[in-house]
């Protein structure tokens, strides 16, 4: 069981222990750390400069450097100090330091945002932009400790530490918030950086009225010391709490959004790749990508129902789905298009089979705008182009034959099929295939191969090519085989070529 009188008469010692304190020297101690000198500006400027700095890059390493240099605790431990004293000359003083500090460092800070190239907000700058009552508390600790160590003379560098960690940061914050045009973060810092200075104020008033500093001080004086205290611990904490509560509720609602989102993801055999929720006013904005095998009709409709209904507030969803394939679907497809292709080898073999090749080319129609290219019309739809895809994977031979099977089965309707860019195959020309004249055999194996090369050259609206030949009469004969159906030819001797001719952009 707790022995309440023994924890009394130890709290009744360890307070008059604090009477033995040379209150003169703490005075004196306190009065030079709180004083405005060259020294004083030095270490604001670089404290401010390198937090800044740490918090530009993100880096919380940086940033302890400024906590470790930051001499802010000086003047707020004399205010506090002269509060508890009603030493009004000391506290013009602390204050008079106090905003030159401020001044300088809001200097400072912003002049480094200026001449940056760094100006978005880092995680670390936006997470002094929302105090909240946890923040307070942590204020009020550090006052305490920061008194006690100054008016007990122990440990005063390492509390000095911790209390600066509650200062300098959110004063950098500030001068970013100004030199970017942020207000909200500008004043959300500055909420934050004027938390930390008055709890600290006021917890070392508190600790030094504990250890009986300003004992000469009437009731009425002392009244008035404890209603400011705890008016603006009240004024503070009313803000601070409301912020607070925002805070847990917007986190219960970001988990409940983002459980739903899970759970509809795991039915639909996916996940969520991407989340963003935002609050404008009573109205949560949710953007979520959702990577799923299959598309869910009513997907997003669902979610918001559910979380309305959860959260007592309305949502607007905004979600995006992204439709993914495993290894089955992927040789699913291959397979679908391997039967493609033979379907389309078989249109081109049997073209004496009318009746099934109509079946054909509607089956072939139905999966050619996905897999193998795209239709467009044109003269109200008495012109019908059919553009394929490289994968479609049919020479210039094989496309030409496909349209004339189409022609076959469109009756009045005009079709062109317009093969992928693609290589022109090479001609083999023997010499006898080439008549005294100078000009190709009549029903010369070259002239099939022409004939599709012709055929190409006229869909992709080419006129003009290059012949390379291993002689001039080749080249010469093949040059006018083109130029009677309309596409001129450059010919070029190419040594080494043999019975090959080769045809190609000039």
């Amino acid at each position: 069981m707790i022995d309440m009188a023994a924890i009394g008469r130890r709290i009744g010692l360890w307070r008059i222990r604090g009477q033995h304190i040379d209150r003169a020297a703490v005075l004196a101690h306190i009065e030079d750390g709180a004083r405005l000198d060259a020294r004083y500006a030095l270490m604001v400027t670089l404290a401010c400069g390198i937090a800044l700095l740490g918090l530009l890059q993100n880096s919380v390493a940086v940033i302890i450097g400024a906590m470790l240099i930051s001499p802010l605790m000086g003047p707020i431990i004399a205010l506090g100090m002269s509060l508890a004293t009603f030493d009004f000359i000391s506290m013009r003083r602390a204050l008079k330091t106090l905003a030159t500090g401020v001044a300088l460092a809001l200097a400072i800070a912003i002049g480094i945002v200026l001449v940056s190239p760094l100006q978005e907000a880092t995680p670390e700058i936006l997470g002094r932009t929302e105090p909240t009552l946890f923040d307070l508390l942590v204020a009020v600790l550090s006052g305490i400790a920061g008194a006690y160590a100054t008016i007990t003379r122990k440990g005063e560098t390492i509390v000095g530490v911790a209390i600066a960690t509650a200062l300098m940061p959110p004063l950098a914050v500030v001068g970013f918030g100004i030199a970017t045009g942020n207000g909200g973060i500008a004043g959300g810092a500055a909420f934050l950086f004027m938390t930390n200075l008055l709890a600290i104020a006021f917890s070392a008033t508190i600790v030094a009225r504990w250890y009986r500093f300003g004992t000469a001080d009437s009731p009425k004086q002392s009244a008035w010391q404890a209603g400011l205290i705890v008016a603006g611990f009240v004024l503070l904490s009313i803000p601070l709490g409301l912020a607070l509560r925002d805070i847990a509720a917007r986190g219960v609602a970001e988990r409940t959004i983002r459980t739903a989102l899970d759970d509809a993801a795991a039915e639909a055999g996916g996940r969520v790749s991407a989340l963003r929720i935002e609050r404008d006013g009573e109205v949560y904005a949710v953007d979520a990508v959702l990577l799923a095998a299959s598309h869910r009709p009513g997907m997003a409709k669902r979610i918001e129902s559910q979380v309305e209904a959860a959260l007592g507030r309305p949502l607007r969803l905004q979600l995006r789905e992204v439709l993914t394939t495993d290894d089955g679907a992927v040789a699913a497809q291959a397979d679908s298009l391997a039967r493609l292709r033979e379907s389309v080898a078989a249109l081109q073999n049997d073209a004496q089979r009318r009746s099934a090749a109509r079946d054909a080319m509607e089956a072939v129609r139905a999966k050619a705008i996905a897999h193998l290219g795209a239709f467009d019309t044109s003269d109200g739809g008495r012109v019908v182009r059919w553009r394929l895809h490289p994968r479609a994977g049919l020479d210039l031979a094989a496309s030409r034959a496909l349209e004339s099977a189409m022609r076959a089965e469109a009756g009045d309707i005009a079709i062109e099929v317009i093969p992928a860019l693609q290589a022109l195959p090479i001609v083999p020309l023997a010499e006898d295939a080439i008549d005294e004249q100078g000009a190709l055999v009549e029903g010369a194996p070259a002239i099939a191969t022409l004939e599709s090369v012709a055929w190409a050259l006229a869909r992709w609206n080419v006129t003009a090519v290059r012949v390379d030949a291993a002689d001039r009469a080749r080249g010469d004969a093949v040059a006018t085989w083109l130029g009677a159906r309309g596409i001129r030819a450059e010919v070029s001797v190419v040594a080494g070529a043999g019975d090959a001719v080769s045809i190609g952009l000039p």
